[in-house]
């Protein structure tokens, strides 16, 4: 064996194991995608056509022509192309046939080998080799070429039907790439087949490409798998921002019914109250001034806790998140939150930042949480005023954020969407979330977080 025969099995070999390794992962990661209905199928072509590969590598170091017996050895390579063929015709099949009907087609192109093989055992028996010989031919011919074939034909037909046509044109390259390769696999398998005694193997073989056929198996088996990878990953990029932006406008729905909701129960409830109770002061201003002006004075007071309750929900309702640094960005949002709730509102850093800055997604991660815990606070504290410490350590970035509210019991403070989104956002930053609080002392947040 030269040393081009020998590099171009081990791509070869390499290459559709690896491929078989991208059928698993596309498997998992894409399985609302059609198209990756039954790819396993295609996975387990790719590792049995490795394992032949493998195979007609590692023999020459044993001084032997094949590790595997070769009924064996075309029994796997058949086998593999058989779930090529399953594959490439199910490609082609409606998209709603039951499951059955799937696992019917994977037994019966699987069980096709049989029909080669019995055609070749029938020819040559009893050499057993010469029966492998002709059986490889046969399922090259008669499975790995109309698999290859259909299965290119069966990935373009399936995404003109599931794709929209601005994706379609978006992945058309990688659509593009990854159907050639699966016709062109399957053209080279009436090309590059052992030399048998019947037309047209007999004349057209791998004798004629010896060196070369090895890395044409490779080179299209990379430009297949990287085709499927490239195609099948956009395809999921686009499904997730799709996911994304429905769970968006779902969020903002929720979030408009529930302040409409809110403004109906609360602040309208209020400004009507204390309409009605203008029209009820109105006749006492000549007779009982005295009880009209302790009755205004109830009403001004009611109107501004109004007008606090409104300024709160401005600043709930403020989304855009500052890019700035760290300290500027909070300073930013007490800033906005002592505008709009008249809280008073500190900030206190020690410590010197880290060489490295945290990430800007890192940081959007902090604003959020800051601000998070700064609603909550105008919602449910009562307080007068707000305090951050920022304390950057040698590993990690403390974060406290105190307020003289009334505090929290302690069977509340699992509780509410507000701590749980600060939870999560502080599990994605790696950190550590604590809560101090007790009915009368205000509530602590504490925050730490690795650099």
């Amino acid at each position: 064996m030269s040393i081009w025969t020998a590099a171009g099995l081990f791509l070869h070999a390499n290459v559709f194991f690896i491929l078989s390794l991208t059928v698993g992962f596309l498997r998992y990661r894409s399985w609302r995608i059609t198209l990756t209905r039954q790819i396993s199928w295609l996975g387990i072509f790719a590792l049995c056509e490795a394992g032949v590969a493998w195979n007609d590598l590692l023999a020459p170091l044993f001084d032997r022509t094949t590790l595997l017996p070769p009924a064996l050895r075309t029994a796997l390579l058949a086998l593999g192309y058989a779930f090529l063929l399953a594959f490439g015709i199910q490609t082609l099949l409606p998209h709603d046939l039951p499951q059955r009907r799937l696992r019917e087609l994977l037994l019966g192109a699987t069980l096709a080998w049989v029909l080669p093989y019995g055609l070749a055992v029938t020819l040559t028996f009893p050499d057993l080799a010469r029966t492998a010989l002709i059986g490889e031919v046969l399922a090259r011919y008669l499975l790995a070429f109309p698999g290859g074939m259909l299965t290119g034909l069966g990935i373009r037909r399936q995404s003109y039907q599931t794709l929209e046509p601005e994706w379609r044109e978006h992945i058309r390259p990688y659509l593009r790439m990854t159907e050639a390769m699966s016709a062109a696999f399957g053209l080279l398998n009436l090309v590059l087949v052992p030399a048998a005694p019947f037309f047209p193997a007999n004349w057209l073989n791998v004798t004629r490409f010896s060196m070369a056929a090895p890395l044409l198996w490779a080179g299209v088996g990379a430009l297949w798998m990287s085709g499927l990878l490239l195609t099948f990953t956009h395809i999921q990029t686009q499904i997730e921002q799709w996911v994304e932006n429905v769970e968006h406008l779902q969020t903002l729905t929720a979030d408009r019914e529930r302040i409409s909701r809110e403004l109906h129960d609360g602040i309208i409830q209020s400004i009507y109250a204390a309409g009605l109770m203008l029209e009820s002061t109105q006749p006492l201003l000549y007779t009982e001034p005295h009880k009209a002006d302790a009755q205004l004075r109830r009403i001004m007071e009611s109107l501004n806790q109004t007008i606090q309750d409104i300024r709160r929900y401005i600043f709930d309702l403020r989304s855009d998140t500052p890019d700035d640094d760290l300290e500027p960005g909070i300073r930013r949002l007490l800033r906005d939150f002592h505008i709009n709730t008249l809280l008073e509102t500190q900030l206190h850093v020690e410590g010197e930042p880290p060489r490295r800055p945290l990430t800007l997604e890192r940081r959007r991660h902090l604003f959020q949480i800051v601000r998070e815990a700064l609603a909550n606070t105008a919602r449910h504290a009562h307080a007068h005023a707000v305090t951050i410490y920022l304390t950057y350590g040698p590993d990690s970035l403390e974060v406290l954020i105190h307020d003289d509210g009334v505090g929290m019991e302690a069977f509340t403070l699992g509780k509410g969407h507000g701590l749980r989104n600060i939870r999560e956002r502080t599990r994605l930053l790696d950190g550590i979330f604590q809560i101090e609080s007790a009915p009368g002392a205000g509530v602590t947040l504490h925050l730490s977080i690795p650099y």
